[in-house]
């Protein structure tokens, strides 16, 4: 049997699956095929930027694993 690979243009809600593969073991992978030069849509939330913060040290302590599991 041949993968069935189908890109849709405007996802939508739910995807069918075909009858040649319904109560079959499947791996089913959402890939997503936005290029940059894409518009945005409206109803899309997006998120600010995580920040970090960083911080310098002297020393960094590693201890041993035996010190991080003695109790």
């Amino acid at each position: 049997m041949q993968p069935i690979r189908q890109i849709f243009e405007d996802a939508p809600d739910m995807i069918p699956i075909p009858l040649e593969l319904r109560h079959k073991r499947l791996e089913l992978i959402f890939w997503p095929l936005e290029d940059a030069g894409a518009p945005q849509r409206a109803d899309r939330v997006s998120f600010p930027p995580l920040e970090f913060k960083t911080m310098c040290v002297e020393q960094v302590i590693m201890p041993s694993r035996e010190e991080r599991y003695e109790r």
